[in-house]
C-alpha cells in the first residue's frame, strides 16, 4: 500500500469454478477472511463513514481492494487479494447533538 495507516485489513481469495451448473453461475468463487479485531475496525469504519454518491445515485461506501494472480503449490491458479481503507484524518470539528 502506501505510507498511511489502514483503518482495517482483510484478505480475499477467488478460485475459478471448475464446472458451472448454468450460464448464470459465477466464474469465480471464494471468501473474505478478516480477523475478529480487524472486523471490529471495519464496523467502526463503516458506521463512521458518511458515504458518497455511487452508481444510480445511491449513497455507498467504497472500499478499495487490490488483487494478484497467484498459483498454489499444486498448480491451481487463483486470485489473492487485500481489502483495506485509509484511516480517516482526525477531525477538529465538534459533534453536533
Amino acid at each position: 500500500m502506501s505510507d498511511f495507516e489502514s483503518a482495517f485489513d482483510a484478505k480475499f481469495t477467488l478460485f475459478n469454478v471448475q464446472q458451472k451448473k448454468s450460464e448464470r453461475a459465477p466464474d469465480k468463487t471464494g471468501s473474505i477472511e478478516i480477523e475478529l479485531g480487524e472486523a471490529m475496525k471495519l464496523a467502526e469504519y463503516l458506521t463512521g463513514h458518511p458515504g458518497e454518491e455511487g452508481y444510480g445515485g445511491k449513497t455507498v461506501i467504497k472500499i478499495p481492494l487490490s488483487a494478484w494472480d497467484a498459483e498454489s503449490q499444486t498448480g491451481k491458479r487463483y486470485i489473492n487479494g487485500k481489502i483495506w481503507a485509509k484511516k480517516p484524518e482526525p477531525s477538529n470539528e465538534q459533534p453536533i447533538f
